[in-house]
């Protein structure tokens, strides 16, 4: 038997790009699933899969609200991918500290009255801010928007509370994650889908250095410290290791899609304070869980585009 099979697990933020690749991971391992979401969620992510997970309706921002949950689920196990910033062009200040800080306190506060064997956290590479040289876990956090502050602030927050509830805590901080039902403000989703709707595609002169890897990559590591007592209290950061120009990235994919593109590099002008080359250590996961990346760059782009290819009329939705 697997680990996860018949085990409570819990999910926040299932309907989001990570949270749902998780959720179809734990299917496959026939865990006991349940999701939390708030009523305006929009599921499409996860539309096919809602008749095989157990839905809760409910906002992490409210204490009271997120204690009936965990009394009546009773996980013993949780994902909490569940943030809001994520999308640049979600960028209020007081959402972001309420959905990011509080919401993370409240699940804290709510599993510490009735236990729970693990609590997988997820920070941000944007936590770290602009770093000169190789980020590894004892790296300072000097982030510089809202959204890397608001992560900050809650990795320290959960990590401090659950050591003293005695909680199994572990904090991954993914950093470039690509691949299917990634939203539209996302670079590889806008490069995709104006390639594929013979648009133009308009883009900084994209010299800044990033470091991608495949989504299903990312999930393997999620899964894999929380089915060990090895991470516990640990901080561990999850990418490739390896950085290229987004140029490089971009393209990959157009040699990928084998159209026409046209592609307007320095139409558009850096953003403020963007983070210029985050160079990741990944040597702790390695070392501590085994991790490393299974599916390449390269097939990571061939899944992508081909799933793009076969559902882009999911993205015909506003603000998806």
């Amino acid at each position: 038997m697997n680990f996860f099979e018949g085990k409570r697990v819990l999910i926040t933020g299932a309907n989001g790009f990570l949270g749902s690749h998780i959720l179809e991971r734990l299917l496959e391992f026939n865990a006991d699933l349940y999701i939390i979401l708030r009523e305006s969620s929009d599921l499409w992510r996860i539309e096919d899969y809602l008749g095989s997970v157990n839905v809760y309706y409910a906002d992490i921002r409210d204490l009271d609200d997120v204690s009936n949950c965990i009394r009546k689920i009773k996980p013993e196990i949780i994902f909490h991918m569940a943030a809001y910033g994520v999308d640049a062009r979600k960028n209020n200040i007081y959402e972001a500290i309420d959905t990011n800080i509080i919401g993370t306190v409240n699940l804290l506060h709510a599993i510490g009255k009735i236990g729970c064997e693990k609590f997988v956290n997820t920070g941000t590479s944007m936590q770290y801010g602009n770093k000169v040289g190789l980020i590894d876990e004892n790296s300072n956090y000097t982030p510089n928007n809202i959204y890397g502050s608001t992560k900050a602030a809650s990795t320290i927050l959960a990590h401090q509370i659950a050591n003293e509830m005695d909680v199994d805590i572990t904090t991954i901080i993914p950093f470039g994650i690509f691949g299917e039902k990634e939203g539209s403000h996302k670079l590889f989703t806008q490069v995709i889908l104006s390639i594929l709707h013979h648009k133009e595609v308009r883009l900084t002169p994209c010299f800044q250095q990033r470091d991608y890897c495949y989504v299903e990559n990312i999930v393997n590591g999620f899964i894999m410290a929380a089915n060990t007592d090895k991470t516990r209290d640990m901080i561990l950061n999850i990418g490739s290791g390896i950085t290229f120009p987004l140029r490089y990235y971009i393209e990959l994919i157009v040699k990928e899609m084998n159209m026409e593109a046209k592609i307007n590099y320095g139409a558009l002008e850096y953003r403020k304070n963007d983070l210029w080359n985050p160079r990741v250590s990944v040597d702790k996961i390695k070392k501590v869980l085994g991790w490393h990346p299974e599916i390449s760059l390269e097939e990571g782009i061939k899944k992508t585009v081909e799933w793009y290819k076969n559902n882009y009329y999911y993205y015909d939705v506003r603000g998806r």
